[in-house]
């Protein structure tokens, strides 16, 4: 009996099952711990993919800017210039009036919906200048650079027939961008046909699809 305790003893020594046992617990543990870290490592790499497309939205919403999204006609919904700490509304701050282009040529007819109508259809002299100052007419043909520029492309009208003849025989260049139906206008500086004036600054129009 004595040999048989010594060589049970031998094959199976104490604590040798506990150990057995801990070992798979703690393979057990290590594998529940490594499932964790694929499924964390899975996770952000899925947030850093998301990231990276959230990122790429604005350059694609900033699509290259055609000549062809300027045709059609265009309803005024804001005209000012600031310079500095200052802004000028040349047209009051709530102008109407319509820009509209052909795939060739470019007219406007802007006016300050404040404005007092005359009293009878013969002007007299002191109405006949207050509708002058407070109206913007012209047209003429256009060219469009196609070189891409954070405010649009570059629009030259070369004026052929205006209201106000300090306007006729000019050029007149803007840089314009389509964004769905809304026309953003600006330029550095621009003769004010209402007032005679050049406006430095930045000159800011803008404008809603209106056919």
């Amino acid at each position: 009996m004595g040999r048989e305790a010594t060589s049970a003893h031998l094959l199976d020594p104490p604590g040798l099952k506990q150990a057995e046992q801990s070992g798979l617990a703690l393979s057990a543990f290590l594998a529940v711990k490594l499932g964790e870290h694929m499924r964390i490592t899975s996770i952000l790499a899925a947030i850093a993919s998301l990231g990276m497309t959230v990122v790429t939205v604005p350059s694609q919403a900033q699509s290259p800017m055609a000549k062809d999204q300027l045709v059609g006609t265009w309803q005024i919904v804001s005209f000012r210039t600031t310079n500095g700490e200052q802004t000028i509304y040349p047209l009051g701050e709530h102008p109407s009036g319509y820009w509209g282009f052909s795939p060739s040529r470019f007219w406007v007819l802007l006016i300050n919906s404040a404005r007092k109508a005359p009293a009878a259809a013969a002007f007299t002299d002191a109405e006949a200048v207050s509708l002058m100052k407070s109206h913007a007419a012209y047209t003429g043909k256009y060219d469009a650079d196609p070189a891409q520029t954070p405010d649009g492309i570059k629009i030259t009208v070369h004026v052929d027939a205006s209201s106000s003849q300090a306007l006729t025989g000019t050029d007149r260049v803007f840089f314009m961008r389509v964004d769905g139906n809304k026309l953003s206008v600006k330029s550095q500086s621009l003769l004010i046909p209402m007032s005679g004036r050049t406006l430095t600054g930045v000159l800011q129009l803008e404008f809603v699809k209106a056919d």
